[in-house]
């Protein structure tokens, strides 16, 4: 399988939450297929929480801040 291309942050803010979604998941080798990611959109930027499956604690955050 190919690995896609590392996006612009110009590009990662104008996906739509499920293209996001399926962006990190293409990206990141770490994850696993029962892993789930939640987006969090706030005024700096996005924030996706990685949590493994049954888990109530993210194990990964990665943070995308908008230039200001």
């Amino acid at each position: 399988m190919l690995k896609p291309g590392k996006k612009k942050l110009d590009e990662i803010f104008v996906m739509s939450e499920r293209e996001l979604i399926q962006y990190l998941r293409e990206s990141d080798s770490a994850l696993q297929l029962t892993d789930s990611i939640q987006i969090i959109n706030f005024d700096l930027g996005i924030k996706a929480l990685y949590f493994h499956r049954d888990s109530t604690k993210p194990y990964k955050t990665r943070v995308f801040l908008r230039n200001v």
